[in-house]
């Protein structure tokens, strides 16, 4: 929140936060910052990521929007950056910055569209059998270093920016993926509109990431795994996926209690993209 004040210091761009039932302190904070370009709304419930991003987004007036994660950091000059490039081709339907660990590592944000053999790779190990092999690794982008500029098809959720009346066009975020994989739906959405999705590793914005929820959250495993198998219903159907959506279907559903019993048992200490 600092960050993004610091950033707006002549008030040129309109600031939403969404406080989704918190617990802690954050209502204070938030209230104690409180200026003419700041949009404060408080939900007496937790909505879910998904929900909360669409308040935001009906509740701007900009003509972009740019979905920030509450644990990152936005640099100086980043929302210049994003609009500039999004801004330079009627093409360019979505932007997303190189995101970057407080140490400045980079993180592998992108990802292509999940299909069928990846959730194979995944879901029996062979990804990380084979971390280095493209077959079994082509999902997770290990092929791509993050340092140059390219069209990519899902940046991660954590910093995204979109053109308004894209946004608005598409009904905004699917409200049926509640926290995981709405990033990814709107992607392939904005993508089979025949628009160009452009990771900009030039705009930097740090994303602190840190321990892993669904470490904690065993419902959390559970939503990641739904969501991915609503995300394939939707977006495979045509005869041939038939057997192979229930292939994953299934695959998906008896996974939840192993990795459930696997986070719990072995926590990762971070994580880079909070999906399956």
């Amino acid at each position: 929140m600092d960050s993004v004040q610091s950033s707006n210091q002549n008030g040129k761009y309109q600031a939403v936060v969404i406080d989704n039932a918190s617990m802690d302190e954050t209502v204070e904070i938030i209230n104690g910052k409180k200026n003419d370009n700041l949009t404060f709304i408080q939900n007496t419930v937790n909505l879910g990521f998904t929900k909360a991003v669409n308040q935001g987004v009906e509740n701007a007036g900009g003509e972009y929007i740019f979905v920030l994660n509450p644990d990152t950091q936005v640099s100086e000059g980043s929302v210049e950056g994003l609009i500039k490039k999004i801004s330079s081709d009627n093409s360019i339907g979505l932007v997303a910055p190189q995101l970057q660990f407080p140490d400045h590592r980079i993180q592998y944000s992108c990802r292509r569209f999940p299909t069928f053999w990846n959730l194979i790779a995944e879901m029996t190990g062979l990804s990380r059998v084979f971390n280095q092999s493209n077959l079994f690794n082509d999902w997770k982008m290990r092929d791509f270093n993050h340092a140059t500029e390219r069209d990519v098809d899902q940046p991660a959720g954590a910093a995204l920016m979109v053109k308004k009346d894209l946004l608005d066009g598409l009904g905004g975020l699917d409200e049926r993926f509640p926290m995981f994989f709405s990033d990814v739906d709107l992607c392939k959405r904005i993508k089979d509109m025949g628009k160009k999705i452009v990771f900009c590793p030039d705009v930097v914005i740090i994303h602190k990431g840190g321990s892993t929820v669904l470490g904690r959250r065993p419902a959390l495993i559970a939503s990641s795994h739904l969501s991915l198998i609503r995300y394939f219903l939707k977006h495979h159907r045509e005869i041939m996926d038939v057997i192979p959506n229930l292939l994953i279907t299934f695959l998906l559903l008896i996974g939840i209690p192993f990795r459930i019993i696997g986070n719990l048992v072995f926590p990762r200490r971070q994580i880079k993209r909070q999906t399956l």
